[in-house]
This record gives structure tokens, sequence and C-alpha cells, in this order.
């Protein structure tokens, strides 16, 4: 009878705590439905992990919107940025293991490593590597690997053309080269591939047997979202983009289902079903802030935000929060843990929008402060996004009421043809047929446009929908003192690629 009371008891008050866990996911499951049709997202999936064991795993909408196949737990998705932590994770080991320091110099391992100066070459550290204060702004030099030809060993000693905008180790500035860097330096240490090493000391031990290391394996499995791009109430499909020659900045491809795994592991401190991956210092030093952000109005009463080492780190709602997001064409991650109450959220998109870090920021209000009918932050993400867009549209049609009227004359279409060149990037060929020019990005055969002229020696493009969402561009020509073409510049706005770190001088 005592033990029946007790039993009663314990049902008692367990009963409430689940009925609350239930309500709660049955709100966020409502709201991430709401979420996907307000944005216009093809396809998205979301889990949520305890240390243990996934508590929630839920596909909503379609993995390929011609086919009609829907998402479920284990469609697959670009997670990129967030292989970082895969790479960090694999350094850290390397430290443990005495193969490496922090602190050791990138030039000792990799003899190819330049920078904008030789101060910063030859003091660059793995650490710094990782933490993003190389001097360069965000996303610099991202075109001299994203779709091109060029090798992990020619991306990198590309850095030493790239200007700086802060001296070294002053500011952040993300950096996908520093990535690179960092698993170059790993392979040297391990003798095998950046790879290799991940699926075997991280993807199969873990059994994340559906996570794949290159576009390359796609062909092989099934279950795959396409990537897609929303314009003009349209969603449009793209075709996967190949990122091998940066793998250790963002490679990895993966379910919910099996990137809960992940956020296991690091919600455990680096040991999952009694195996250590790696130790808990590792973990507290890649989850400690190496360099820290403003946190602005403070208006979400949010003390501090940094960057670890492949995790960013904040606080939020009282507590320390640790994720990161991932940036592909046509699909948008974001994986977040958070350590003191066990809880870790994982949000994959096949679409271009703001909407997983929303997701993630609802989810946590939900989970740790119970705000059921709180700030939606979809809503308000999807309504500073519209605003911005329609500047950019007011923008955009300003330059087209533009065309032809403030010089409509430029040379003979044969004086722009030949090739040009850049010592960073490398070649640009520019052709005419049918009284129409056409130029073509060597390196990165996806850039390809037909040009139209605007105004003077201007021209504007669109490159090919189907490859790349990037918007209308410009590229001009320089003449030189004879009305000779002399240079060629590109400038295509967008927040990722920067066409003019590039200065293009025909060849001869």
């Amino acid at each position: 009878m005592k033990r029946y009371i007790s039993l009663l008891l314990v049902l008692f008050l367990i009963s409430p705590a689940f009925s609350q866990t239930k309500e709660q996911l049955d709100i966020l499951d409502k709201y991430y439905q709401k979420s996907l049709d307000e944005w216009h997202i093809p396809g998205m999936a979301i889990a949520i992990t305890t240390g243990d064991k996934i508590i929630f795993s839920k596909g909503y909408g379609y993995a390929n919107l011609e086919k009609k196949t829907k998402v479920d737990g284990n469609t697959l998705f670009a997670i990129a940025s967030n292989s970082k932590a895969f790479t960090a994770s694999s350094i850290a080991k390397m430290v443990e293991q005495g193969k490496l320091k922090w602190n050791d110099k990138a030039i000792d391992f990799l003899p190819y490593y330049k920078m904008y100066n030789d101060y910063t070459t030859q003091n660059t550290t793995i650490e710094d590597l990782m933490t993003h204060k190389n001097g360069l702004k965000t996303f610099s030099g991202d075109l001299l690997w994203y779709a091109t030809t060029k090798t992990p060993e020619e991306i990198i000693q590309g850095q030493q053309y790239l200007k700086p905008v802060y001296e070294f180790r002053t500011k952040y500035g993300y950096s996908n080269i520093g990535y690179l860097s960092a698993g170059m330096v790993l392979e040297e240490v391990i003798d095998t591939s950046w790879a290799d090493y991940v699926t075997d000391h991280f993807l199969k031990p873990l059994k994340m047997n559906r996570t794949l290391i290159s576009t390359n394996q796609i062909k092989n499995v099934d279950n795959v979202a396409t990537p897609y791009f929303y314009e003009n109430g349209k969603n449009y499909a793209l075709k996967w983009v190949n990122w091998d020659n940066v793998a250790p900045a963002g490679a990895l491809i993966s379910s919910v289902n099996d990137y809960s795994k992940w956020l296991q592991l690091n919600l455990n401190e680096g040991t999952l079903n009694g195996k250590t991956f790696f130790s808990k210092k590792s973990y507290n030093e890649l989850t400690t802030p190496h360099v820290n952000f403003s946190v602005g109005d403070n208006s979400e009463k949010i003390n501090f935000k940094g960057y670890g080492l492949g995790w960013s780190v904040q606080d939020y709602q009282g507590y320390k929060i640790v994720g990161h997001g991932g940036g592909y064409d046509g699909m948008i991650s974001k994986s977040t843990f958070v350590p003191e109450k066990n809880i870790g959220i994982i949000v994959l998109t096949n679409s271009l929008t703001w909407a997983p870090s929303a997701l993630v920021y609802k989810t946590l209000d939900v989970l740790l402060a119970d705000k059921i009918d709180g700030k939606d932050w979809s809503a308000n993400y999807l309504k500073y996004k519209q605003k911005q867009d329609s500047v950019t549209q007011v923008k955009l049609q300003e330059s087209e009421n533009l065309r032809g009227k403030l010089n409509n004359k430029y040379l003979d279409l044969n004086e722009y043809t030949g090739t040009y060149t850049d010592k960073n990037y490398g070649d640009v060929k520019v052709t005419e047929s049918n009284g129409k020019l056409s130029f073509s990005m060597i390196d990165t055969p996806i850039y390809k446009a037909e040009l139209h002229h605007w105004n003077h020696q201007i021209f504007t493009f669109r490159f090919d929908m189907n490859l790349a969402s990037l918007p209308q561009g410009k590229l001009w020509f320089d003449l030189d003192k004879n009305g000779k073409v002399e240079k060629l510049h590109i400038d295509v706005p967008n927040p990722d690629f920067y066409f003019t770190e590039f200065e293009f001088i025909k060849k001869k």
C-alpha cells in the first residue's frame, strides 16, 4: 500500500510537467507550420533533443516541390557552416593528443599560408584561424572558393591579396578561409583527409549514417531536399553546388535526426553512450567566447554575445546558449543547445530566409520561459525583411529608370571583347555574338551572363537563376587616356560575395 501511494504521488508530481511539455510542443508545432507558410518556404525539418533522446522531430512542406516529396526527420539538407564545429572539435582532439597547440603558428604547418602583410602571415595561430580576427571583413575572399576550380592551397594563398579593414586581432570578420586553413592544418597532422577524419572519428561512431561530407555523395542516397530561392511570388529550384574545396568550413549535409546526435554529444560535454569523443576541457575551450560582440540596445535582455571555436555563444532567458548558423545557396540552417536545460534544437530549410533564427528564438521562449503567447519572432523578422526587400526593389527600379538616359553612347562591342585578369581571382572572358556581349568568370563556370547596356561603359546582367540566387549586377569598363578599354569591374549587391575585391586588367 505504501508503495502504491508513493507511486501515485510520483505520477501526480510528474504529470503536470509532462502535460506542459506536450502543450509546449503542440504550440511550437503549429507555430512552425505558420512560419513555413508566411515565409513561403518549400520544406523544413525541426528536431528538439535532450542529451539522450529526441523529444520532437517533424518535417514540414516539401523536399521537392515538383515531385511533391515531403520532408521528414531524415530528409537531407546542407548544414553549411554548422560544419565548423566538427573542424574545431577535431583540432581540439589534436590538442588533447599533444599533436597541436592552440597557439601554434599556421605557417609552420602550411608553408604556403600568406596574408596581407608579413607580420600577420608569421603570427597567425591555430586559434586565430577559428576566431575570425584576421583583419579581413566578414566573407572576404569567399569568391575564391565558391563554385570555383581552385584548390584549397590556391584559395589560402589568395588571402595575401585581400585588403584588411581592421588591425590584426582587433575586430571580428567571419572567415570561411580561416576554417579551411584550420582543416588543412588538421590534414597535415593526421596525414589523411578532413573528410575521412570527421567520418571516422565523429560520423560513424555517432551513427550519423545519413550525414554526407560532399555533394558528390547525393546521387547515392534518397530523401534529399532541393535548394530553392523565392522571388516575385515563386520558388525557383537551384542546383547543388559542390563545396569540397572549402569542406572544413561548410561541406556537411545532414538531417535533423542525424544532427541531433551531434547536439547530444555536445550536451554531454564530449561524451556519449560511454564513449569520450573529446574532453570536458576541450568542450569548455570550444564553447567559451574568444571574441565578444556588442549586444545592441539590450531589448531582449541579452547580456553577452561572442564567438568560441566553431560555436557562437550568448545568454538568453537567463541561460547560456551555444549554437551556429549555416548558409548554403538555397538552404539556411540553425542549430542551438542550452547546456543548463539539457535542450538542443536544429532547424533545416530549403529556402533562403531568416526563419530558422526566428524559430530558434521562439522555441527558446516557449521551452525556457514558458512564453506561450510571447513575441512573434517569425512575423517580426518577416516584416523587417519585407521592408528591406522593398528598399532594394525601389533602388533597382530607380536604376532601371535611368537606363540609357545618362549617356547612351558606348564603344563598338568588339572593343570590349577579350580576356581580363585579376592577380588573385584569375580570368574573366568577354565575348560578342549576334550583336550582344556576354562574359564568363573562368574559374567559376556557373558565373556567366549576357550583358545589357545601361549607361556610359556600364552594363547590367543577371546570372542564371537556376544556378545562383544573386540579384542583378553591373559590369563596367575603364578606358585609358586614349579611349581604349583597360580594365573591367563587377559588382553584385549581396551580403555574401564581394565582386569588387577584384580588378580585372585586359590582357594585351
